[in-house]
């Protein structure tokens, strides 16, 4: 009897501890599907390239820095025409991109391994 296109032919074995089985167990007991069906679910999403999608972000965050840049170029060269708030405003963006900077550090030694 030959197997239509669609029949599983072939079998997959892995180890878990018992923690990371009754783990998997509840998840597919709660997703309403039986153990195989639910792994299967899971494994064959395709992998992302979470490097790359780093990149981009840091990539996006850079050229946002720049455009805070020349408004703060912009704000202190012409203070006297600039409102209050707005250089309230722009000190206010500089202290997050600062905090943002930060975080792009942590992600690109992450991403380099160090």
């Amino acid at each position: 009897m030959k197997r239509s296109e669609g029949e599983k032919s072939k079998r997959l074995s892995v180890r878990l501890r018992p923690e990371e089985w009754d783990f998997v167990r509840r998840q597919a007991e709660e997703s309403g599907m039986v153990m195989s069906d639910f792994v299967r679910s899971r494994m064959l999403v395709p992998v992302r390239n979470k490097k790359k999608e780093y990149r981009e972000v840091a990539t996006q965050i850079a050229r946002l820095g720049n455009n805070v840049n020349q408004i703060a170029r912009w704000v202190n060269s012409h203070k006297s025409v600039a409102d209050g708030k707005l250089v309230i405003m722009l000190a206010r963006l500089n202290m997050f991109l600062a905090v943002v900077i930060d975080e792009l550090r942590k992600i690109r030694a992450k991403i380099k391994g160090e």
